[in-house]
C-alpha cells in the first residue's frame, strides 16, 4: 500500500470512528450517558446477628458431661458439640428427617475426627439433644 493510500485508509478509519461522536442535530454536544449512583461494597460479609441459644448453660453442661458418656471424643471440642447439636435440633423442628434417617444423619454429624459412633449411640446423642439443647 502505498503512503498515500496509508493515510486515506487512516483518515477514513478515524471518521468513522468518530462518527458517533459528533453533535446531535443542532450541532450542540450529545449529553453524557447518565451514569448509575456508586453502591459502596464490601468484599466481606457481614457478620451474622448473634442467635441467643434456647438453653441455659445449665443444659450445656449437662448435655456436653451426658454425652460425654456416650464417647469422649464427642466432646473434644464442646462448641462444635453444641453447634451439631442445634443443627440436629433444627433437622427435628423442620421435621423432614426423622426416625433411622434422622438416626443416620446424626452418626455422620457426629463422627470423625476424635469419635466414630454408630445409630444406637446416636439415638442416645439425639434424646440427649431433644432434652437438652432442642427447647
Amino acid at each position: 500500500m502505498s503512503k498515500n493510500m496509508w493515510t486515506v485508509a487512516v483518515a477514513v478509519a478515524s471518521l468513522i470512528a468518530l462518527g458517533g461522536c459528533g453533535g446531535g442535530e443542532d450541532g450542540a454536544a450529545p449529553a453524557a450517558p447518565e451514569t448509575p449512583p456508586v453502591v459502596a461494597t464490601s468484599s466481606a460479609a457481614a457478620p451474622e446477628p448473634a442467635v441467643e441459644p434456647s438453653f441455659s448453660e445449665q443444659d450445656r453442661a449437662a448435655y456436653l458431661t451426658a454425652l460425654a458418656e456416650i464417647d469422649e471424643g464427642l466432646v473434644a471440642n464442646e462448641d462444635r458439640a453444641v453447634r451439631r447439636a442445634e443443627e440436629t435440633c433444627a433437622d427435628i423442628a423442620a421435621g423432614e428427617i426423622t426416625g433411622t434417617a434422622l438416626a443416620d444423619r446424626v452418626v455422620e454429624r457426629l463422627s470423625g475426627g476424635n469419635a466414630t459412633i454408630d445409630r444406637a449411640q446416636a439415638e442416645q446423642a439425639i434424646e440427649l439433644m431433644k432434652k437438652h439443647i432442642c427447647k
